[in-house]
């Protein structure tokens, strides 16, 4: 009974809050509605709508080049078009389109290629020479390798003369995918399953997919070598706008190697026990096979006529949400503003908490907020009760369910989403999250309804807890990507 406990995460996020300062800010009245919380929730829905719309890559990308007919402008470097260039453009991920737009915009029928946008889209219709390729996400598809094929096929190609432009946005590890030979695409898939459920963090789960891939690691960018320029454009959506990290870096120089690889799968071995699969051996067999082979390593110097620019990012959005809250007189100065946050959920929860009760006990009477962007990750082998293929919500919905525990009657409201609208994957027939919105009364609300919060979340069903609490974020889709978003506000109870 006692491991039992333990195992909990009620057990582990009790305790910790235990050790936290008493809280001296305001409370609620028990049974009793506030409506102010209620408006909250409504204010920032509307801040994440607006926030969508601002988050536009068809914007950063207009605004990030310049071309009057003979000389192009982009990240701080110029290079003239001579008569005989051409402007090819590459790339993919969930905004991939919305940037070729731009691209297209810009330079007309002078500019061709191809880039690989979002299976839901469907097949789009050509922009002039510009072609696009269905492809999967959050696995790669037959749609990913054909799009990858040719984009390989479109670099090669290109002569001493020509321009390119790579559009990368979130989603492109997936939409863009072509397996070492002898790996096939079912293992690539399965390894790059339990990593995400293992809980490793970009960083590690990029520098295994890296090493088992013709694409990621810059290793698009020796395929351009004989490009006159190269312009990598960019939506960041990884912590600390890591270049190398952002799509797995196939136009950006690999610090990666194929012993952090092996490392990486070795910790991962490890945890399978707990997991509903196992590594696929020919993935295993070609990473011990190539440890220390430099003739197959990844990139390890971007090319000098490689640029690369990011167009939008967390900071970005963050940022964003500070100015709206400062026009509704919510100060967030920048130590409550937590960039890059990463690592296990519940830390990550734990650290919004702590650092919004520090704000409130300095000045109670004075309303506070929390903002926080990143990527932390779930553990599902923490969850005792995690079972694959019942167990359904992301990392947002994850942390919604673990912060009302910590809130529980506290004037506070919280929203938590993913900035693509997709946060995790959804049960069969039901509509993708975007996230979920809590406050200091859900979890009474809850347990008025007799809604067992501890053992959706032990079982890593969040999707289903917030479908049951009425909590749950549904947007229409959005296609781009900057990583998750959190904002948590104290609202004093006058």
């Amino acid at each position: 009974m006692q491991e039992q406990q333990d195992n909990s995460f009620l057990h582990r996020m009790l305790k910790r809050k235990q050790l936290c300062p008493p809280w001296q800010g305001n409370t609620l009245a028990d049974n009793l509605p506030h409506m102010a919380l209620q408006e909250w929730h409504v204010h920032l829905d509307r801040l994440f709508d607006y926030l969508l719309s601002e988050l536009d890559p068809y914007q950063g990308v207009l605004h990030a080049i310049s071309f009057d007919g003979k000389k192009i402008a982009c990240g701080g470097r110029e290079t003239a078009l001579s008569s005989d260039g051409k402007v090819i453009v590459v790339g993919g991920g969930k905004a991939s389109h919305q940037m070729a737009k731009a691209v297209y915009e810009i330079f007309g029928e002078h500019v061709y290629g191809l880039v690989t946008t979002h299976k839901d889209l469907g097949q789009l219709p050509p922009l002039g020479n510009i072609r696009f390729q269905p492809a999967g996400h959050p696995n790669p598809d037959g749609g990913s390798v054909t799009g990858a094929e040719e984009i390989i096929r479109l670099l090669q190609d290109v002569g001493k003369n020509d321009v390119v432009f790579s559009l990368i946005s979130g989603g492109g590890s997936a939409m863009i995918e072509l397996p070492v030979p002898g790996l096939t695409l079912e293992d690539y898939i399965t390894v790059n399953e339990l990593l995400n459920r293992a809980g490793f963090d970009i960083g590690e789960w990029n520098g295994v997919r890296k090493h088992l891939s013709q694409v990621k690691g810059g290793q698009l960018a020796k395929k351009a070598h004989r490009a006159k320029q190269v312009f990598n454009l960019m939506v960041s959506d990884v912590t600390g706008d890591r270049l190398d990290v952002i799509a797995s870096g196939p136009f950006v120089a690999d610090p990666t190697t194929f012993e952090d690889a092996h490392r990486t799968l070795t910790a991962l071995r490890e945890k399978a026990a707990s997991l509903p699969q196992q590594i696929p051996p020919s993935v295993i067999s070609y990473i011990e096979n190539n440890r220390g082979n430099g003739a197959r390593e990844t990139l390890k110097t971007t090319p000098q006529n490689v640029v690369n620019l990011i167009v939008a990012s967390n900071n970005t959005a963050i940022d964003l949400v500070a100015e709206r809250l400062a026009a509704r007189g919510v100060h967030v100065p920048e130590n409550q503003r937590i960039r890059n946050s990463i690592g296990d959920i519940e830390d990550a929860t734990i650290d919004i908490y702590t650092r919004l009760l520090k704000a409130v006990n300095s000045s109670p009477h004075q309303p506070a907020a929390v903002i926080a962007g990143g990527e932390a990750t779930v553990d599902v082998t923490r969850y005792p009760d995690f079972k694959d293929g019942t167990s359904f919500g992301g990392r947002m919905q994850m942390m919604a369910a673990l912060i009302m525990h910590l809130i529980d009657g506290l004037p506070i409201v919280g929203l938590f989403a993913a900035t693509d609208c997709r946060d995790g994957k959804p049960p069969a027939g039901m509509p993708e999250s975007a996230g979920a919105s809590v406050s200091g009364e859900t979890l009474r609300k809850s347990q008025m309804l007799k809604i067992d919060t501890a053992a959706y979340i032990n079982a890593c069903n969040t999707y289903a807890l917030h479908e049951k609490t009425a909590t749950q974020i549904h947007k229409a889709t959005f296609v781009t990507n900057v990583m998750d978003l959190a904002v948590v506000v104290y609202v004093p109870m006058e």
